[in-house]
C-alpha cells in the first residue's frame, strides 16, 4: 500500500492515517451493536474514508472505474448502518 499513496503523490503519513481510521471506524461498528450512536460515527467515519478512497482512485490515479467498486461498495454499506441508525 506504502507504493500506491506514493503513486497518488500523498505524504508517507496517509498509509498509517488511513489505517488508524479504518481501525477506528471497525471498532467503533462493533462497539455500535450495544451503542448505537458509536454505530451511526463509525459508518460516517468509514463512509467518508471509502468515499475519499474512491476519489484518490478515478480522479488523482486516473484508475479506471472498476478498481474503485469496492471502495464504493463499502462507502453505501457505511452510509446504509449511518442511515438505519438515523431513521
Amino acid at each position: 500500500m506504502a507504493e500506491e499513496f506514493k503513486r497518488f503523490g500523498l505524504p508517507a503519513f496517509f498509509n498509517v492515517l488511513t489505517g488508524a481510521l479504518e481501525l477506528i471506524g471497525a471498532a467503533g461498528m462493533l462497539a455500535g451493536i450495544w451503542m448505537p450512536t458509536l454505530a451511526l460515527l463509525s459508518g460516517l467515519l468509514l463512509g467518508g474514508t471509502m468515499l475519499a478512497a474512491a476519489f484518490t482512485l478515478i480522479v488523482l490515479a486516473k484508475d479506471p472505474f472498476k478498481k474503485a467498486i469496492p471502495a464504493l461498495v463499502l462507502f453505501a454499506i457505511s452510509i446504509g448502518v449511518s442511515l438505519y441508525h438515523i431513521l
